[in-house]
């Protein structure tokens, strides 16, 4: 198995904490009247009964109105949140993750290793989530994979931190590209279910700055790239009473894993 030529440039393996211990029935077609005879010359104007009262019009089916959506319920604290990847995470993205999750009083554990892969992490989830036992489990893998000169063969890795996580709820975050992949993001997107998939270059329309290295974002890019995430993951959590778990999150949209549109690649922020 080959990795990426060059790693992306390190970051220090950090581990960071916050917060305390873990179809109503359609509606059927209007009836439509029965047509009215032409009038002999004698007979009342149209829209007048013998009487001469008005005629009200036929009645229009009316639409039932579609029942709200229920609201997430709110995260209580107590709740613990595992987060797992390479250097972008560290790259302002856990940080201003960190100061959403705090208030609510989340235990956000960070695990990051500097030019890390997925194949690195295939062999640790198992404990790491077996010690943890996190209600939401966040991956943030594949930005040291984008020139990797066989992307299927990491398939069985990612399936494999998949499989760790058991029935958890889960998200890949696909990282902000920095430059042209071979297809490891196709590969992720194929082989990461049932994780929900957030493909940062598709939902953060902002620019995310990056640092000199043309990599990694700086603290405001990764300021711009969480409040992304957290807005799609706040939408993205189940109605009250879908689970006991609030961080729970509903079925992915058809298209979640549909491939990357070309017009993606505009993400290559400077």
């Amino acid at each position: 198995m080959r990795s990426s030529p060059a790693p992306i440039c390190a970051l220090a393996l950090a581990v960071a904490s916050c917060g305390g211990a873990p179809g109503n029935a359609a509606p059927t077609a209007a009836t439509m009247p029965e047509p009215v005879p032409a009038a002999p010359a004698s007979a009342e104007p149209a829209g007048s009964s013998a009487a001469g009262a008005p005629v009200a019009p036929p009645a229009q089916a009316v639409a039932a109105p579609t029942p709200a959506e229920a609201e997430p319920p709110p995260i209580k604290p107590g709740t613990s949140v595992l987060h797992v990847g390479d250097s972008f995470v560290l790259a302002g993205f856990a940080q201003a993750l960190k100061t959403r999750m705090k208030p609510l009083g989340v235990r956000y554990e960070v695990k990051s290793e500097q030019s890390s892969y997925t194949v690195t992490w295939a062999s640790k989830m198992d404990e790491l989530v077996a010690n943890m036992q996190p209600h939401l489990v966040l991956v943030t893998l594949g930005a040291n994979e984008v020139a990797n000169t066989d992307p299927p063969a990491h398939a069985p890795a990612i399936r494999r931190i998949v499989k760790a996580i058991g029935n958890r709820p889960c998200v890949w975050v696909l990282p902000p590209r920095w430059r042209k992949d071979t297809g490891i993001f196709d590969v992720i997107r194929d082989n990461s279910a049932p994780c929900r998939l957030f493909d940062t270059d598709v939902h953060v329309k902002e620019p995310i700055a990056r640092r000199g290295d043309k990599i990694h974002p700086t603290p405001e890019g990764g300021e711009t790239w969480a409040a992304g995430f957290w807005t799609w993951l706040m939408a993205e959590r189940a109605p009250a009473g879908a689970s006991d778990n609030p961080w729970t999150l509903k079925p992915p949209a058809t298209d979640e894993r549909a491939p990357r549109p070309a017009a993606a690649a505009g993400a290559l922020a400077p």
